[in-house]
C-alpha cells in the first residue's frame, strides 16, 4: 500500500501528489501493450469502497467512499502488467480481497487491501480478461486468447474445472440473479461471415473509372448460410456463439447467437433476469469503400430473454442519416462503441460507456430508447471534435443509493462521477496518484478510438481494429472509381489494382520498422492510411501534425508474449496443432525445416522458407529472434492463391491468434477467415501445403512441424515478461517456486526483462529490484539492502511475503523503486511523508 489518505494526510499528500503527476517517465521506461479494459472499476456490494485498475502504472487503486461525490483514494497496491478488470471477493469480510486480472501477465492477482499486497497469483494462460464470484464459493475467470472459463476455488484459489468454449476470446462476464448462470461475452465472435476463395468466386464487377484495366479476380465475402453457397461450396457450418451461460452448478454450457459482431459489455436485469450485449455489428458483406464509406459497423444494445432465447435487438443511433456526410447532429448525439453496461436496480435503465464517442448513454429498456446521454468529456461536447482531450469510457460502477455513477476513462486514465440526479459530471479525479503513459501515447492515442473523426460520429480505425487489434473479419475496401498505385522496390515497379478484393484485418501491433504497409505493401508509410478518415469513415483526413501524432503512437504498441513458448523463451517439446487434431509436433524440428529445407531445388536453389519469411538470427537459447518477413513486395508468379496481385510477405508474429476455423467439410468453424490475405486458406498445416513450397507442401511431418514452429513463433515480447510468482511461507522453498525464480532471474542475466518484486521485508512494505551483475536485490528504501535471493527466502519463511515479475528493460527501476522516475524512491517519498505528517501533528 503505497498511500493511504485522511485528515492532515489527506492534505498533505494532495500537494505531494501533485508534483509527482507533473513528471514525465521516459518512453524506454514504458512499453505499450494497449491492454484490453473489460470491467475495470467496481463498487464494493456495501457502496463503502471503489476499487480501479490503473491499467498503465500496473496497480490496484482503493477509494473510500465516506462521501460519495469525493472519492479518497487510501491505497494503491501494485499488481500485474495490464490489468484490465477487477472484482471484490464476497467470501472475505470487509471487502478486504479484490481480485485483479492481469492481461498481460496471464494472472490473477489476489489483493488483500488490509495488508497493501498481492497474497496469492492465480497463473490463468493466455491473457485473460474478466472475474466474477458465483455459485458456493467460486471464482469465474475469462481466459481470452485460450477460449476457456476457469472455474477457482474463491477460497483456496486452488483450480476445479477448466471449461473450453465454442466462440472467439471471451472476456465480459456476468451473473444471473439467483447466481445459477455465469454469461460470457465473446468480444471477437463474428457475425457468421466467411470467404469463397478466388477460385470459385464469381468475376469482379466492372471497374467504374474507364481508365482502369480488368480487375483480379478476388474471392467473396458472404453470409456462410447464403444458399446460393453453402453447402455446396461452404461445407461447413459456423454457429455465431455471441454469449455462453454456464451453469455453476454442473459447468454445462448453452450458447446465444446472433447479438452482434464484437460483444464488449454484459449486464443483467436484477428484476426480469434478461441479460444484455453492449455490442457492434460489422457491415462487411458489403463490397466497396465507396458503398460503406460513413457506415461500417452499427452500435447496438442486445438483449436476451435466458428462459425463451428471444433476442432483441436495439439501435443505439436510430436518429442517425448515413447517407449524409458530414452529419453534425451524428456527432452530436452518437452513441459509439459501446462498452462497458451495468443496469439500474430496477431494471428500468441501462447505463452504457460509448468509448468511442465519450458519452455514456441512458437506455430505456420498457422503450427501447435512448432516453439521454451524458457528455464526459468536456472539450469535445456536441459536435466539438478533440481526439487530444479524448476520455474513452470503458468502465463503469453504479452507486444506486447515492445516485451517482463512476465513469473510468481508459485513454485519460481517470474516473468521472456523475450526478445522476442532473446527469452531468460533478468531478473527475485521476485513476491512481501517478499515470506514466508517456507523452507520445497521450498525443496520439486519441486518433485510433475517436469515432467523432468519422462524418457521423459511428466509424473509427478502432472500429475494426479492436484495442489495435484484429476482428478478424475480412473486409473488400476496394474502389471500382479509383486510380492504379505503384511502388518501386529494387528497381522494379510493383502495381496496385484499387479493386483488390477482400482482406484480413491486420494488428497494428509491432508496425514500427515494418514498412511497407499493408497485405500488398501498397502503403509506404502508416500516413498513407490517412485517406481512409475521408474515404471510408466519412470525414477528414488529418492535419500532418495529428496524423504524425497518430503515428508516433501507433509505433509504440508492441506484441504480448507467445503463451505457446516455455517461460524462459525456447520451444516446447511438443506442442498439439490446432488444425490437425490429435497430433503434436516439434517446434524445434520446425524451425529446422523452415531455416534448411531448400524446397525447390531445381527451380529456386537455395530458397527456403526463411528466404522471404527472415526468422534468423537464433537467439543464445535456439530461437528464431526475427519477425518472420523480409518486407519485400512479391511480383505474382506461378497459380497459387494470390497470383493475380503484388504481396508483401507477411510477418509470423501472431499465427497464433488465428487458429480457430476449420474449413474441412463437415466441420463447425468459429472462425470464417483463416490465412492468407483473404482468410481463404484453413490452418498452418494447410498454408505450408500450398503448391509454391515444393517438396514441403508433399512432405506431412516437415508440414506439421512447420505449423508447431509457426504456433511457437516469437511475438518480439519474451514470455517471462509479466509472469509472476507470489512467494510465501509455504511456497518458497517449493521446486517450483525456486525454478521460477532461478529462470526468472536467468532471463534477468539475458537482459530479456528486468526481475522486481513487490511485497513486505521485516513486515514494511517494499519494491525490490534484482541485479544481474551483483546477483542481488536493490530496494526502495536508501540505507536497506541490498538482499542476496537466500536473505530474502529467508525473510518470507519468517512471514514476509513477496511477488516475484519479470517486466520489460528499463521498466523495472520505475515499478519497483522510483514510481515516477524523479529520483526519489518509492520508500524515501513514504519516510519523507510520515516525517511531515509528524511535524503536522505538532
Amino acid at each position: 500500500m503505497r498511500i493511504n489518505k485522511s485528515g492532515v494526510l489527506g492534505v498533505l499528500l494532495t500537494t505531494v501528489v501533485a508534483g509527482r503527476l507533473a513528471a514525465q517517465v521516459p518512453p524506454s521506461q514504458f512499453v505499450n501493450f494497449e491492454g484490453a479494459q473489460t470491467n475495470p472499476i467496481r463498487i464494493s456490494a456495501d457502496g463503502t469502497r471503489l476499487f480501479a485498475v490503473n491499467t498503465p502504472n500496473g496497480t490496484l487503486s482503493v477509494f473510500d467512499l465516506t462521501t460519495p461525490s469525493s472519492p479518497a483514494l487510501i491505497a494503491e497496491i501494485p499488481v500485474g502488467i495490464e490489468p484490465v478488470s477487477v472484482n471484490i471477493n464476497p467470501n472475505v469480510a470487509g471487502n478486504n480481497e479484490a481480485w485483479v486480472v492481469n492481461q498481460i501477465s496471464n494472472s490473477v492477482s489476489v489483493v488483500s487491501v488490509s495488508k497493501g499486497i498481492v497474497t496469492n497469483t492465480i497463473y490463468a494462460k493466455a491473457e485473460p480478461s474478466d472475474v466474477v464470484f458465483a455459485g458456493t464459493g467460486l471464482a469465474f475467470v475469462s481466459i481470452a486468447r485460450s477460449n476457456l472459463v476457469n472455474v477457482y476455488s474463491a477460497s483456496s484459489h486452488v483450480l476445479l474445472k477448466s471449461i473450453p468454449l465454442t466462440g472467439e476470446e471471451p472476456r465480459a462476464l456476468a451473473v444471473s440473479p439467483n447466481g445459477s448462470t455465469v454469461y460470457v461475452a465473446f468480444a471477437l465472435s463474428g457475425n457468421q461471415t466467411t470467404i469463397v476463395p478466388a477460385i470459385r468466386a464469381p468475376a469482379p464487377p466492372p471497374p467504374v473509372n474507364p481508365a482502369l484495366p480488368a480487375a483480379p479476380q478476388v474471392g467473396l465475402i458472404i453470409d456462410a448460410t447464403n444458399p446460393t453457397w453453402y453447402p455446396k461450396v461452404i461445407q461447413y457450418t459456423m454457429p455465431d456463439n455471441d454469449v455462453a451461460a454456464i451453469s455453476t452448478s454442473t459447468y454445462a454450457v448453452n450458447y446465444y447467437s446472433h447479438l452482434g459482431t464484437i460483444n464488449m459489455g454484459l449486464a443483467v436485469n436484477p428484476q426480469s433476469g434478461n441479460l444484455y450485449v453492449a455490442n457492434t455489428d460489422a457491415l462487411n458483406t458489403i463490397m466497396f469503400e465507396t458503398a460503406l464509406n460513413g457506415h461500417i459497423v452499427n452500435h447496438q444494445i442486445s438483449s436476451v430473454n435466458p428462459t425463451t432465447g428471444k433476442a432483441t435487438i436495439w439501435d443505439l443511433n436510430p436518429q442517425i442519416n448515413y447517407s449524409q456526410l458530414s452529419d453534425p447532429n451524428g456527432l452530436a448525439t452518437s452513441l459509439a462503441m459501446p462498452t462497458a453496461i451495468v443496469c439500474d436496480p430496477t431494471g428500468t435503465y441501462l447505463y452504457i460507456a460509448a468509448f468511442g464517442t465519450d458519452r455514456v448513454g441512458i437506455f430505456n429498456i420498457a422503450k427501447g430508447t435512448v432516453a439521454n446521454f451524458i457528455e464526459i468529456d468536456p472539450q469535445a461536447i456536441g459536435a466539438i471534435v478533440n481526439p487530444a482531450s479524448k476520455r474513452g469510457p470503458r468502465g463503469l460502477a453504479l452507486d444506486s443509493a447515492a445516485n451517482l455513477l463512476y465513469v473510468l476513462n481508459r485513454i485519460s486514465n481517470t474516473i468521472s462521477i456523475v450526478n445522476l440526479a442532473n446527469n452531468t459530471v460533478s468531478a473527475e479525479i485521476a485513476t491512481g496518484s501517478f499515470d506514466p503513459t508517456p507523452i507520445a501515447i497521450r498525443n496520439g492515442r486519441g486518433f485510433l478510438y475517436d469515432h467523432k473523426l468519422s462524418g457521423n460520429g459511428t466509424g473509427a480505425c478502432a472500429s475494426c481494429h479492436i484495442d489495435a487489434e484484429m476482428d478478424l473479419l475480412a473486409w473488400n475496401l476496394g474502389n471500382p472509381d479509383g486510380d492504379m498505385s505503384y511502388l518501386y522496390e529494387n528497381s522494379t515497379c510493383c502495381s496496385f489494382h484499387p479493386m483488390k478484393g477482400p482482406m484480413t484485418t491486420q494488428s497494428l501491433r509491432g508496425l514500427a520498422n515494418m514498412e511497407p504497409y499493408h497485405w500488398r505493401g501498397d502503403k509506404p508509410d502508416f500516413a498513407a492510411f490517412n485517406g481512409a478518415f475521408a474515404q471510408l469513415l466519412g470525414g477528414s483526413v488529418l492535419p500532418d501534425a495529428d496524423m504524425t501524432a497518430f503515428t508516433n503512437f501507433i509505433n509504440t504498441i508492441v506484441y504480448q508474449p507467445n503463451p505457446n513458448l516455455n517461460l524462459d523463451g525456447t520451444y516446447p517439446a511438443t506442442i498439439a496443432l490446432a488444425d490437425y487434431p490429435g497430433v503434436s509436433a516439434s517446434p524445434l524440428a520446425g524451425q529446422g525445416y523452415f531455416l534448411n529445407v531448400d524446397f525447390n531445388p531445381t527451380t529456386e536453389p537455395g530458397v527456403t522458407c526463411s528466404f522471404c519469411h527472415a526468422s534468423d538470427p537464433l537467439g543464445s537459447n535456439g530461437v528464431v529472434t526475427g519477425t518472420g518477413t523480409n518486407l519485400n513486395v512479391r511480383i505474382p508468379t506461378g497459380g497459387g492463391p494470390g497470383a493475380e496481385q503484388p504481396f508483401k510477405i507477411p510477418h509470423l508474429r501472431n499465427m497464433y491468434q488465428k487458429l480457430n476455423q476449420n474449413f474441412a467439410a463437415g466441420a463447425v468453424s468459429v472462425n470464417g477467415f483463416g490465412f492468407n490475405h483473404d482468410g481463404a486458406i484453413t490452418g498452418l498445416y494447410a498454408q505450408a501445403g500450398q503448391s509454391t513450397f515444393g517438396s514441403i507442401a508433399t512432405n506431412t511431418a516437415q508440414k506439421q512441424a512447420i505449423d508447431a514452429f509457426e504456433m511457437c513463433f516469437p511475438t518480439g515480447t519474451v514470455p517471462a515478461t509479466g509472469y509472476s510468482r507470489t512467494l510465501n511461507t509455504a511456497s518458497v522453498n517449493t521446486p517450483p517456486a525456486q525454478s521460477d525464480w532461478t529462470t526468472l532471474q536467468g532471463q534477468a542475466l539475458a537482459g530479456t526483462i528486468d526481475l522486481i518484486a513487490n511485497g513486505t521485508i521485516q513486515g514494511q512494505l517494499h519494491g525490490l529490484l534484482y541485479q544481474p551483475a551483483s546477483n542481488n536485490y536493490v530496494t526502495d528504501t536508501t540505507g536497506l539492502g541490498p538482499f542476496t535471493q537466500a536473505q530474502l527466502t529467508a525473510f518470507v519463511v519468517a512471514g514476509d511475503t513477496l511477488t516475484l515479475m519479470g517486466v520489460p528493460p528499463g521498466s523495472g527501476n520505475r515499478m519497483a523503486l522510483d514510481m515516477n522516475s524523479d529520483g526519489v524512491k518509492n520508500g524515501d517519498q513514504r519516510h519523507r511523508l510520515a516525517t511531515k505528517l509528524i511535524t503536522a501533528a505538532r
